[in-house]
């Protein structure tokens, strides 16, 4: 159920494989909340206590430039976009979806 949404191809031998997720550019909004990580935080457990879904992880990490990693560095300010529809809309727009 996790995947559930990320586009897959088929291959030539019939093979379902993944594929690559495009992540929309996250332009900064007067809405953003501004959160100063005084702990070491998951990306997907702050978006389960910002947005309810934890699923949404990839919206903080590219709002904020964070790659190949789920933990908000300790001492930074992380960006949360807070108005995510239209950044959900512009992900399902490239990738397919």
């Amino acid at each position: 159920m996790r995947y559930k949404t990320i586009p897959t191809k088929t291959d030539e031998d019939g093979n379902t494989i993944v594929s690559t997720s495009i992540l929309p550019t996250v332009r900064k909004k007067s809405s953003d909340t501004f959160v100063l990580m005084v702990e070491k935080t998951r990306l997907d457990h702050l978006a389960h206590k910002f947005y309810g879904n934890p699923n949404y992880w990839w919206i903080i990490a590219s709002a904020n430039n964070i790659k190949g990693t789920m933990f908000a560095k300790l001492g930074s300010q992380i960006r949360v976009p807070r108005d995510i529809n239209m950044i959900i809309a512009e992900y399902n727009r490239i990738n397919g979806i």
